[in-house]
């Protein structure tokens, strides 16, 4: 079901990411749109893709789930639609199961599988999952041809871990490899992030628009940690941790 763009953006729709970061994480977070959220790469045009379940169930009859079994679950030439979640810590649970109950809701089986972090890498690696719960990490400057180009699609093992495959993709990530012009960088990762968002290949979560900062000044601490120079989120910091669901 998940070759149908029309599938993935109605489980977009179903995440209530709101009621998340009010009731669970008292909104200290916020959502996140962007595959650069928070960063002068952002697209600010990129959809917000707000909780609304009847759209998603729109856009699932457009796509033939629109028949129901006994039991009240979504079904296409007679097979229920369900899904099977990789997550590797029972902290995710807080709120995986009211995304499992917000599916169920609409007619969706959500199975919540709990692995250890090694056999959740190892599936993911491999492609053998339907979707995995992760924070995947961020380099201080973007990468797009290491996580994003089509010639690792089918290659285990890499950073394209969704197997995603797009030719303006390819000729954006060429483009950028071979300039080295600032504004110009900027403009294509805008550029590719408009086209990533709205494949909907990603279920983006939220993050905290800020960085926390703790030490214990008992021998010696720089004057500062965001610098001008060195890593683009500061010397402190080894990466910006961006929250995504696939």
């Amino acid at each position: 079901p998940f070759d149908d763009i029309r599938v993935r953006k109605a489980l977009t729709f179903l995440l209530n990411r709101e009621l998340m970061i009010e009731k669970l994480f008292y909104n200290e977070y916020v959502p996140m749109n962007s595959y650069s959220a928070g960063s002068i790469y952002e697209n600010p045009s990129n959809p917000k893709n707000v909780y609304n379940p009847e759209e998603a169930l729109k856009l699932l009859a457009e796509a033939g789930w629109k028949d129901r079994d006994p039991q009240g679950r979504l079904t296409k030439d007679g097979k229920p639609l369900e899904i099977e979640m990789l997550y590797d810590s029972k902290q995710s649970e807080t709120y995986l199961t009211v995304y499992q109950d917000d599916l169920r809701k609409v007619g969706i089986n959500l199975n919540l599988r709990l692995v250890t972090f090694e056999t959740q890498f190892k599936l993911v690696g491999e492609r053998q999952f339907d979707v995995a719960e992760l924070g995947w990490g961020a380099a201080p400057f973007p990468d797009p041809e290491a996580e994003f180009h089509s010639r690792l699609a089918d290659v285990n093992n890499t950073d394209n871990v969704t197997g995603f495959k797009n030719p303006k993709i390819d000729e954006i990530c060429e483009k950028y490899a071979r300039t080295f012009d600032q504004k110009e960088r900027v403009a294509l990762m805008r550029e590719l992030d408009s086209v990533m968002t709205n494949r909907y290949h990603y279920i983006l979560r939220w993050y905290g628009p800020s960085q926390r900062i703790a030490y214990w000044n008992k021998l010696a601490q720089p004057p500062g940690g965001l610098t001008r120079i060195g890593q683009y989120y500061g010397d402190l910091n080894l990466g910006a941790g961006i929250e995504r669901l696939w």
